[in-house]
């Protein structure tokens, strides 16, 4: 999702970063900065400050920075538009209106015009839920165990019977035809043209997105009728495959581990036991965008899909790619119980709560699953297990976990460590020649090489501004990294060239991820106290000039093929082994 700069701009002009933090930790004011104990780690003596001036925030003890947008991401396991979202309803700005002023292309008022839409059909189905003719369906939920409280904490509700109902409520309120059928609540007759509602005798489960809003429903049929459980279709609001159930409410806290379910039932009662970190995928197969959703809320996640062999196969197509995302994964199958539901209600909390500290590695659950298409008894048979085995464990990513698990598999299967790590070998080898194609990873990149050298010289010129006429004449904006680096080191030599503050407004704009933040806070607040000793500092300048100038000469002799420049640059090499700074005449 996309937010022009002006939304940008009006929100965090508006969202005080003092005011924010202060929510999750004690501030003191302290000069032009407020003080206090750091929310991302533990520690007795405040080491974290915020920026009134700068609204950016940093930790002198575990590097943590930002700006409000940032904050609230880390804090809050939020996406940069969520984070948005999350701050313009905390200062009260109508998001939606801003939208339709900065429209794109329609998009905007539809959404904004979908939501309005969902919101109706949400209290609609809740209030019909409750409506003395359909107590047939409030008793189903009864029935299972569901509270009043617990219907109103999930928005439960109720689809009547008569297929038109809710589209003629919503006419009455003057809603288009084709608005309504596109937002997904509503089908249009193919060969008589008429509009009818789309859940109709169902029980409804509203589907938020991470802000609580409803973005789809699920409705589940009571009585005869297939399909037993109905989605709403892809939106402009909705995409099941970056849609998990229950997170709206499970990402509101920090937990261990995550549990991933099959239903909408399994995730209510396992709320309801207080396991309130679990979700849903919502009918459809794990994705990496499901995955990608869970790594911001847990390193770790255990699997509690149904206890049938679909729920075994959809928990070894999971393993993979939660794995890919760089999740510990367990697999709890529950043996006597069909789902995470019905266990609870036949053996209680505690006895779940146990299960889920034992559950086993994905590992063993793989196994256990390989072990049980193989009749071990015959010599054959256990060869071809072992073969599998051995490819199981090549493909796996840590070697630590390949020795723990291949002196596991040995003993347990009374084969020779040796043979099987010989087997191991083949398919590791393997592995290893297959060129993968990877994305460029630019921001883990962020603190590596030489760039650590580059920031702590730009800290140092930002935060003693006095240096920057001795060190001018060495240094050019070119000599730095690209992208955000040479973007900070233009900004920040401008600045104190021409005597004036950098932009920070900028740099909050244009670099929105979390590791950018952290980087472009740590040059602004970071000031570094050993640099009051001048012959360190001098020292430090000194050698990155040097380094700098040295690399950014190795670049241009690989670019050109002049030689009369080829010799101009490798005479400024030599010299620069004689470079001296005179800090003290200039």
């Amino acid at each position: 999702m996309y937010y022009s700069d002006e939304i940008i701009d009006r929100i965090r002009e508006q969202s005080d970063i003092i005011s924010i933090i202060s929510e999750y930790t004690a501030l003191t004011r302290k000069g032009h900065s407020h003080t206090g104990l750091c929310p991302f780690h533990n520690e007795k003596t405040p080491s974290f400050s915020v920026s009134d001036d700068k609204q950016m925030y940093y930790c002198f003890g575990c590097g943590a920075g930002g700006n409000v947008f940032t904050f609230v991401m880390q804090k809050e396991n939020m996406t940069f538009p969520e984070a948005i979202q999350f701050l313009a309803e905390k200062v009260n700005i109508d998001l939606d209106g801003m939208e339709k002023q900065y429209d794109d292309g329609g998009k905007a008022n539809k959404k904004a015009l979908f939501l309005e839409i969902y919101k109706k059909a949400a209290r609609y189905y809740y209030y019909s839920l409750n409506a003395k003719e359909n107590e047939h369906a409030l008793n189903y939920f009864h029935q299972r165990g569901i509270s009043d409280d617990v219907i109103k904490h999930f928005g439960l509700g109720y689809a009547p019977a008569d297929y038109n109902i809710f589209y003629r409520m919503m006419k009455q309120e003057g809603y288009q035809d084709e608005d309504l059928v596109e937002s997904g609540l509503f089908i249009k007759s193919k060969s008589k043209g008429v509009v009818f509602d789309r859940f109709s005798d169902r029980v409804m489960f509203p589907i938020f997105n991470a802000n609580k809003k409803v973005v789809a429903f699920g409705g589940r049929i009571l009585g005869e009728g297939q399909p037993k459980y109905l989605n709403s279709p892809e939106s402009l609001l909705f995409d099941k495959s970056r849609t998990l159930y229950g997170l709206h409410i499970a990402r509101q806290n920090k937990y261990p581990y995550f549990i991933l379910v099959e239903g909408y039932m399994d995730v209510i009662a396992m709320h309801m036991a207080g396991f309130t970190q679990t979700v849903a995928s919502l009918g459809t197969a794990f994705t990496e965008g499901h995955a990608r959703l869970l790594k911001r809320c847990a390193e770790q996640v255990v699997i509690l899909y149904d206890s049938d062999s679909a729920g075994k196969k959809a928990a070894l197509r999971a393993i993979p790619i939660l794995r890919g995302q760089g999740i510990q994964v367990k697999v709890l199958q529950l043996e006597d119980s069909k789902d995470p539901d019905e266990f609870l209600k036949k053996h209680g909390k505690e006895e779940m709560q146990k299960l889920l500290e034992e559950a086993e590695s994905h590992v063993w659950f793989r196994i256990k699953e390989i072990e049980s298409q193989y009749h071990l008894e015959l010599p054959d048979e256990k060869v071809k297990f072992l073969q599998e085995l051995a490819k199981l464990l090549g493909n796996l990513e840590s070697s630590i976990e390949q020795s723990i698990y291949t002196k596991e598999i040995a003993s347990k299967y009374q084969v020779s460590l040796e043979a099987l790590e010989a087997e191991i070998k083949k398919y590791y080898v393997a592995k290893q020649n297959i060129p993968v194609q990877r994305a460029p990873q630019m921001k883990e990149q962020l603190g590596t090489g030489t760039i650590p050298m580059q920031l702590e010289f730009l800290c140092t010129i930002y935060n003693y501004p006095n240096i920057y006429k001795y060190v001018e004449p060495f240094i050019e904006a070119e000599m730095f990294e690209e992208g955000l680096i040479a973007d900070l080191a233009c900004a920040i030599l401008e600045a104190r060239k021409s005597a004036r503050e950098v932009d920070a407004t900028y740099f909050n704009n244009r670099y929105t991820d979390i590791k950018e933040q952290k980087i472009i806070s740590t040059i602004f607040m970071k000031k570094d106290e050993r640099y009051e000793e001048e012959d360190l500092m001098h020292k430090m300048l000194e050698e990155t000039i040097k380094r700098l100038n040295s690399n950014h000469i190795e670049k241009r002799l690989k670019c050109t093929a002049d030689i009369q420049e080829v010799q101009a640059l490798l005479m400024k090499k030599r010299s620069l082994d004689k470079l001296h700074i005179d800090f003290i005449n200039g």
